[in-house]
């Protein structure tokens, strides 16, 4: 997923078979999609020049955003920098201590997906979740990182490799959650009122509200009921193989297998946290507009122009915009939509001081979590490698 767009998990797993016993013996502990002992492949390391390429990608992103569209579209940089330079100190501590904040609101979701995982190490998971994955993009090999991390900390097998997996799904549908509550909080403070692009904002709503709903009650009907989970296999498994014969391919996805291993693998996870977990993800996005609401104030961009309704609801529509990976690591994507959605609405006047709040929100999201990440792997990893090979990956999934 890429987040606001760097999704930190660009991807999910699968967990173990844990829902007969939470607590099974090692040997029958068995490591799933992120990763697991028939997905180690896939969580392997990068080659080296596959990850020279991904970083290469990322930074051919930001040329392109920042040197070329940016600038076509109106952002004067040394007005920017002027922005930031009139920031005093004292607001530069205030919003280091947002960021702070939130990314313990955010870390707090590993806190409730994974039983024993104290409250400063679910934000040192998600910042060294979300740097690795900003910076080389291999989801199933990053979650794979943070799961050897985990387990080092003397979380069991399991209840490590199911939280991980589902951080992504609660993630997602978090974001989901956000149009609706926003398309309400502006019709509410009368954002809406004679504003021509209204309609577009209640038909984002109503489809983002219809897809949480369907994939909540979905996800719910699995985990509670072995016949809905084999109807869905069934069902599923007969669309995917009419669509590939369609498309004249032979062989066809094993849907109904996969239904069965996410009902058996995150069932229990999901009826014992799934709630608690999913109403801290949405409080971590809550946190994070805060953020960019202070952030803007403070480089210039008044309440009568954007009110916190109307960031508020720009920052949900480019939540769920970047669910889709649009670019490697989350890079250059965000600023690009919040920076052209801002200044439609404020006008090109404030283009300098909206540019400058974007980049301030995203220096606490995106940037400053990469290097965090490498300097936490360096102590949490003392005496190993920073990043694990596959032998390690094996060696830690029996």
């Amino acid at each position: 997923m890429s987040d606001s767009g760097a999704d930190p998990t660009n991807g999910t797993g699968a967990a173990p078979a844990a829902t007969s016993a939470p607590d099974p013996a090692p040997d029958a502990e068995r490591l799933p999609d992120a990763p697991g002992t028939d997905a180690v492949n896939a969580a392997a390391p990068p080659s080296r020049k596959a990850a020279l390429m991904r970083s290469g990608l990322i930074v051919g992103v930001l040329v392109v955003v920042f040197g070329i569209i940016l600038p076509a579209t109106g952002v004067n940089y040394s007005e920017v920098i002027a922005a930031f330079k009139a920031l005093s100190p004292q607001q530069m501590v205030v919003i280091t201590i947002l960021g702070a904040l939130s990314w313990l609101v955010s870390g707090l979701v590993f806190c409730a997906l994974i039983p024993g995982l104290s409250v400063l190490r679910g934000p040192t998971s998600w910042l060294i979740l979300s740097g690795i994955g900003s910076s080389v993009p291999f989801g199933p090999w990053n979650m794979g990182v943070l799961w050897l991390v985990v387990r080092g900390w003397g979380i069991k097998n399991i209840p490590a490799t199911s939280g991980i997996a589902l951080y992504g799904v609660v993630n997602e549908l978090s974001r989901l959650f956000l149009p609706l509550f926003a398309i309400v909080l502006l019709a509410v403070a009368g954002d809406l009122a004679g504003n021509e692009n209204a309609g577009t904002a209640w038909t984002i709503a109503i489809i983002s509200a219809i897809v949480f709903i369907v994939a909540v009650g979905l996800i719910v009907a699995v985990v509670r009921s072995e016949k809905v989970a084999d109807w869905l296999g069934r069902t599923g498994q007969r669309m995917a193989s009419w669509l590939m014969a369609r498309l004249g391919r032979k062989g066809a996805p094993d849907i109904d297998g996969a239904i069965h291993r996410f009902r058996d693998q995150l069932g229990l996870v999901i009826r014992q946290r799934g709630v608690a977990s999913l109403g801290v993800s949405i409080l971590s996005q809550f946190a994070w507009t805060i953020v960019l609401i202070v952030s803007l104030r403070m480089c210039g961009v008044p309440a009568d122009v954007l009110s916190p309704g109307v960031i508020f609801g720009v920052y949900a529509l480019v939540m769920v915009i970047t669910i889709i990976p649009l670019s490697p690591g989350g890079a250059g994507v965000p600023e690009l939509l919040f920076i052209s959605a801002f200044t439609t609405i404020a006008g090109q006047e404030y283009n300098a001081a909206i540019t400058a709040g974007v980049f301030l929100y995203r220096l606490y999201f995106w940037f400053v979590p990469i290097p965090m990440a490498w300097i936490l792997l360096k102590a949490v990893r003392r005496g190993k490698s920073m990043l694990p090979g596959t032998a390690e990956l094996k060696a830690a999934a029996h």
